[in-house]
């Protein structure tokens, strides 16, 4: 098979897995290959607004279930990634200008890029920033769920959680972090459906 061919292969496999076989666990290095994938995935500005929480502890993973919806893939998987969505990202905070200073520009492109990041950020409310954070963790969680796929691996991202708690049950610094997504990977213990999806013609209009 190309390249090509595993690729969609992998995409045409994966699936919200519901329940996890609880005997296998995943091995260091594929784990640590999975957040890579999330490490590596692109953000507005390169600011990275996110960080991977991951949990082996079983109480920890059944508490957060308890949270979720009691949804059984929390507390089946191998191991839960909790991914945080930062809200310290206005220009004036440490972190954005950090970020911004790794590129080692000339101070006054520096400061022009500064002002183009303030432009575009400082002027939204914060719930707006929020949003905008976890949609970039969004970004990550898909990364490292495709990459998971394509060596065999499960996962099933979830919103349905009670985020106040789980952030209070990993004692986030909510004045940085909030939850954004809970992400199991594990290996399937249920039988996938048939996967539903639209045509490529029905999700696809060229402008020419």
């Amino acid at each position: 098979m190309t390249n090509r061919e595993l690729f969609l292969k992998a995409m045409n496999d994966r699936y919200a897995c519901k329940v996890f076989d609880q005997n296998r666990k995943i091995p260091k290095e594929d784990l640590e290959y999975i957040l890579e994938c999330g490490r590596l995935s692109p953000s507005s500005f390169g600011i990275e607004q996110w960080k991977f929480i991951v949990i082996r502890n079983q109480e920890i993973k059944d508490k957060i279930q308890k949270v979720s919806w009691n949804q059984k893939q929390v507390g089946t998987c191998s191991d839960l990634v909790v991914i945080l969505a930062r809200k310290d990202v206005r220009s004036s905070d440490p972190y954005v200008q950090k970020q911004l200073k790794r590129y080692g520009l000339p101070e006054d492109k520096y400061n022009g890029l500064l002002k183009l990041y303030a432009d575009w950020v400082d002027g939204r409310d914060d719930h707006t920033l929020e949003l905008w954070s976890e949609k970039q963790a969004y970004i990550a969680a898909a990364n490292m769920m495709t990459g998971a796929a394509f060596i065999g691996i499960d996962s099933c991202p979830i919103e349905g959680f009670d985020y106040k708690e789980v952030d209070k049950i990993l004692s986030i610094d909510t004045n940085v972090f909030q939850s954004a997504l809970v992400l199991p990977f594990g290996y399937r213990a249920d039988r996938p459906k048939k996967k539903h999806r639209l045509t490529l013609d029905e999700v696809t209009d060229y402008i020419l």
